[in-house]
């Protein structure tokens, strides 16, 4: 028996996940866009510690269901990609009135498991 998805009333937000796909001698990146519906942003001021022994603030979690959100996507494959291409997956959040909440980095992309552990239930980004 599986966990049930995230409840609906609470997954009122969208975003636009910015994916760089390359980048010239310049640094100006090539973004490719995923839109998904039925998001939530919940903020959060827990401080994590970087590969570089930095001191990082999050501003939020971005909490994406694997059934309610739509279209479902492999996020840490796009975070994967992203730092191929040498930067990290970006995420412009919109409220329900589609008000942008904030431009934010995506700093970790964490996919959490479904009972059985086959798939996941949901994933959690933090963001700067």
């Amino acid at each position: 028996m599986s966990r049930s998805p995230i409840p609906s009333r609470v997954l009122h937000d969208s975003v636009d996940f910015y994916v760089p796909v390359s980048q010239d001698r310049w640094q100006n990146k090539t973004y490719r866009v995923y839109h998904v519906d039925h998001v939530h942003l919940q903020a959060d001021d827990t401080v994590l510690k970087s590969t570089n022994n930095e001191e990082i603030q999050l501003k939020g979690i971005l909490f994406v269901d694997a059934r309610r959100s739509t279209p479902q996507l492999n996020l840490q494959e796009l975070q994967a990609a992203a730092l191929a291409a040498g930067d990290t997956m970006r995420a412009k959040i919109y409220n329900v009135s589609e008000e942008l909440l904030g431009d934010f980095a995506v700093l970790s992309v964490d996919g959490l498991p479904d009972v059985p552990a086959t798939r996941i239930h949901h994933w959690e980004l933090g963001v700067v």
